[in-house]
Protein backbone atom coordinates (compact mmCIF):
# COMPACT_ATOMS: atom_id res chain seq x y z
CA UNK A 1 0.00 0.00 0.00
CA UNK A 2 2.85 2.39 0.91
CA UNK A 3 4.56 1.84 -2.44
CA UNK A 4 1.32 2.48 -4.34
CA UNK A 5 0.65 5.66 -2.39
CA UNK A 6 4.18 6.95 -3.02
CA UNK A 7 3.78 6.17 -6.73
CA UNK A 8 0.45 8.00 -6.86
CA UNK A 9 1.96 11.07 -5.18
CA UNK A 10 4.96 10.99 -7.53
CA UNK A 11 2.82 10.71 -10.67
CA UNK A 12 0.47 13.52 -9.76
CA UNK A 13 3.28 15.72 -8.46
CA UNK A 14 4.92 15.35 -11.88
CA UNK A 15 1.61 16.41 -13.44
CA UNK A 16 1.50 19.38 -11.07
CA UNK A 17 5.02 20.35 -12.16
CA UNK A 18 3.89 20.40 -15.79
CA UNK A 19 0.82 22.38 -14.78
CA UNK A 20 2.99 24.87 -12.90
CA UNK A 21 5.06 25.55 -16.04
CA UNK A 22 1.95 25.98 -18.17
CA UNK A 23 0.30 28.20 -15.55
CA UNK A 24 3.30 30.50 -15.30
CA UNK A 25 3.18 30.99 -19.06
CA UNK A 26 -0.58 31.64 -19.01
CA UNK A 27 -0.56 33.80 -15.86
CA UNK A 28 2.92 35.36 -15.61
CA UNK A 29 1.91 37.92 -12.98
CA UNK A 30 1.15 35.20 -10.42
CA UNK A 31 4.46 33.76 -9.27
CA UNK A 32 5.78 31.63 -6.45
CA UNK A 33 8.85 29.36 -5.98
CA UNK A 34 8.62 26.17 -8.02
CA UNK A 35 9.89 23.72 -5.37
CA UNK A 36 7.78 25.28 -2.62
CA UNK A 37 4.68 24.91 -4.79
CA UNK A 38 5.44 21.24 -5.53
CA UNK A 39 6.12 20.51 -1.86
CA UNK A 40 2.77 22.02 -0.81
CA UNK A 41 0.97 20.14 -3.58
CA UNK A 42 2.58 16.80 -2.68
CA UNK A 43 1.79 17.19 1.03
CA UNK A 44 -1.87 18.15 0.48
CA UNK A 45 -2.41 15.44 -2.15
CA UNK A 46 -0.80 12.82 0.11
CA UNK A 47 -2.97 13.81 3.08
CA UNK A 48 -6.19 13.83 1.06
CA UNK A 49 -5.41 10.49 -0.59
CA UNK A 50 -4.48 8.98 2.78
CA UNK A 51 -7.65 10.38 4.38
CA UNK A 52 -9.77 8.81 1.64
CA UNK A 53 -8.06 5.46 2.17
CA UNK A 54 -8.43 5.54 5.97
CA UNK A 55 -12.07 6.68 5.96
CA UNK A 56 -13.50 4.70 3.04
CA UNK A 57 -11.38 1.57 3.22
CA UNK A 58 -10.87 1.42 6.97
CA UNK A 59 -13.78 3.12 8.75
CA UNK A 60 -16.66 3.12 6.27
CA UNK A 61 -16.01 0.70 3.40
CA UNK A 62 -19.71 0.56 2.54
CA UNK A 63 -19.53 4.19 1.36
CA UNK A 64 -17.53 3.15 -1.70
CA UNK A 65 -20.13 0.52 -2.61
CA UNK A 66 -22.95 3.05 -2.27
CA UNK A 67 -21.11 5.62 -4.39
CA UNK A 68 -20.34 3.00 -7.04
CA UNK A 69 -23.98 1.91 -7.13
CA UNK A 70 -25.22 5.51 -7.30
CA UNK A 71 -22.78 6.26 -10.13
CA UNK A 72 -23.88 3.15 -12.04
CA UNK A 73 -27.54 4.12 -11.65
CA UNK A 74 -26.89 7.71 -12.76
CA UNK A 75 -24.82 6.69 -15.77
CA UNK A 76 -27.43 4.09 -16.71
CA UNK A 77 -30.12 6.77 -16.61
CA UNK A 78 -28.09 8.99 -18.93
CA UNK A 79 -27.44 6.07 -21.31
CA UNK A 80 -31.17 5.34 -21.48
CA UNK A 81 -31.67 8.81 -22.94
CA UNK A 82 -29.42 7.71 -25.82
CA UNK A 83 -31.62 4.67 -26.41
CA UNK A 84 -29.39 2.13 -24.67
CA UNK A 85 -31.31 -0.79 -23.20
CA UNK A 86 -29.68 -1.65 -19.89
CA UNK A 87 -30.00 -3.08 -16.40
CA UNK A 88 -28.12 -2.33 -13.19
CA UNK A 89 -26.76 -4.87 -10.73
CA UNK A 90 -24.92 -3.23 -7.85
CA UNK A 91 -22.10 -1.29 -9.49
CA UNK A 92 -22.35 -3.09 -12.83
CA UNK A 93 -24.08 -1.68 -15.90
CA UNK A 94 -25.29 -4.36 -18.31
CA UNK A 95 -26.19 -3.29 -21.84
CA UNK A 96 -27.98 -5.29 -24.52
CA UNK A 97 -27.79 -5.38 -28.32
CA UNK A 98 -24.84 -5.79 -28.30
CA UNK A 99 -24.16 -7.26 -24.88
CA UNK A 100 -21.71 -5.36 -22.67
CA UNK A 101 -20.97 -5.47 -18.94
CA UNK A 102 -19.25 -2.45 -17.42
CA UNK A 103 -18.24 -2.34 -13.76
CA UNK A 104 -17.98 0.99 -11.94
CA UNK A 105 -14.80 0.53 -9.90
CA UNK A 106 -13.42 2.70 -7.10
CA UNK A 107 -11.07 4.29 -9.64
CA UNK A 108 -14.08 5.43 -11.66
CA UNK A 109 -15.27 7.60 -8.77
CA UNK A 110 -12.55 10.16 -9.55
CA UNK A 111 -10.87 10.55 -6.16
CA UNK A 112 -7.40 11.15 -7.60
CA UNK A 113 -8.84 13.69 -10.03
CA UNK A 114 -10.60 15.65 -7.28
CA UNK A 115 -7.66 15.56 -4.87
CA UNK A 116 -5.29 16.71 -7.60
CA UNK A 117 -7.39 19.79 -8.23
CA UNK A 118 -7.87 20.58 -4.52
CA UNK A 119 -4.13 20.21 -3.87
CA UNK A 120 -3.34 22.53 -6.79
CA UNK A 121 -5.69 25.20 -5.44
CA UNK A 122 -4.41 24.92 -1.87
CA UNK A 123 -0.78 25.04 -3.06
CA UNK A 124 -1.37 28.45 -4.70
CA UNK A 125 -0.24 30.95 -2.06
CA UNK A 126 -1.30 34.10 -3.93
CA UNK A 127 -5.00 33.33 -3.38
CA UNK A 128 -7.03 34.34 -0.34
CA UNK A 129 -8.92 31.73 1.68
CA UNK A 130 -12.20 32.94 0.17
CA UNK A 131 -10.80 32.59 -3.35
CA UNK A 132 -9.55 29.09 -2.55
CA UNK A 133 -12.91 27.97 -1.13
CA UNK A 134 -14.84 29.35 -4.11
CA UNK A 135 -12.29 27.84 -6.49
CA UNK A 136 -12.59 24.43 -4.85
CA UNK A 137 -16.41 24.46 -4.79
CA UNK A 138 -16.81 25.55 -8.42
CA UNK A 139 -13.92 23.44 -9.68
CA UNK A 140 -15.13 20.27 -7.96
CA UNK A 141 -18.64 20.80 -9.32
CA UNK A 142 -17.21 21.01 -12.84
CA UNK A 143 -15.00 17.96 -12.30
CA UNK A 144 -17.84 15.86 -10.87
CA UNK A 145 -19.95 16.66 -13.94
CA UNK A 146 -16.96 15.88 -16.15
CA UNK A 147 -16.42 12.55 -14.39
CA UNK A 148 -20.00 11.48 -15.09
CA UNK A 149 -19.55 12.56 -18.71
CA UNK A 150 -16.28 10.60 -18.93
CA UNK A 151 -17.82 7.39 -17.62
CA UNK A 152 -20.96 7.72 -19.73
CA UNK A 153 -19.02 8.39 -22.92
CA UNK A 154 -16.62 5.52 -22.17
CA UNK A 155 -19.46 3.03 -21.70
CA UNK A 156 -21.38 4.29 -24.72
CA UNK A 157 -18.39 4.20 -27.09
CA UNK A 158 -17.38 0.71 -25.98
CA UNK A 159 -20.98 -0.47 -26.36
CA UNK A 160 -21.39 1.03 -29.85
CA UNK A 161 -17.91 0.43 -31.28
CA UNK A 162 -16.24 -2.20 -29.09
CA UNK A 163 -13.32 0.20 -28.56
CA UNK A 164 -12.10 0.32 -24.93
CA UNK A 165 -11.48 4.02 -24.40
CA UNK A 166 -11.97 4.15 -20.63
CA UNK A 167 -8.31 3.87 -19.60
CA UNK A 168 -7.29 6.59 -22.06
CA UNK A 169 -9.50 9.04 -20.20
CA UNK A 170 -7.32 8.91 -17.08
CA UNK A 171 -4.61 10.99 -18.77
CA UNK A 172 -7.16 13.34 -20.32
CA UNK A 173 -8.88 13.72 -16.93
CA UNK A 174 -5.62 14.93 -15.35
CA UNK A 175 -5.13 17.39 -18.20
CA UNK A 176 -8.70 18.62 -17.75
CA UNK A 177 -8.13 19.16 -14.00
CA UNK A 178 -5.00 21.17 -14.80
CA UNK A 179 -7.00 23.23 -17.30
CA UNK A 180 -9.66 24.06 -14.71
CA UNK A 181 -6.92 25.09 -12.30
CA UNK A 182 -5.25 27.33 -14.91
CA UNK A 183 -8.62 28.99 -15.59
CA UNK A 184 -8.98 29.60 -11.85
CA UNK A 185 -5.50 31.16 -11.78
CA UNK A 186 -6.48 33.35 -14.72
CA UNK A 187 -9.49 34.64 -12.75
CA UNK A 188 -7.11 35.49 -9.90
CA UNK A 189 -4.91 37.43 -12.30
CA UNK A 190 -7.90 39.38 -13.61
CA UNK A 191 -8.93 40.23 -10.06
CA UNK A 192 -5.45 41.44 -9.19
CA UNK A 193 -5.28 43.50 -12.37
CA UNK A 194 -8.62 45.19 -11.61
CA UNK A 195 -7.52 45.89 -8.04
CA UNK A 196 -4.27 47.45 -9.24
CA UNK A 197 -6.15 49.55 -11.80
CA UNK A 198 -8.54 50.85 -9.15
CA UNK A 199 -5.74 52.07 -6.91
CA UNK A 200 -4.68 55.73 -7.31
Amino acid sequence: MAEALILEVAIYTAAAAIGYIIARIATPRIKQPFLAFLARFAIVFFLLFLLEFVVFYGLAPSVYAKLQGLTATSVGGILSLAGASHSISGSTIMLQNPSLSFDITVGCLGGELFWTYVALVVAETTATNRQRILGIIVGLAVLIAFNFFRITLSVYLEWRTGFHVHDMFYLFSTIFALLIWVIWLWTLRRGQTRLAGAMP
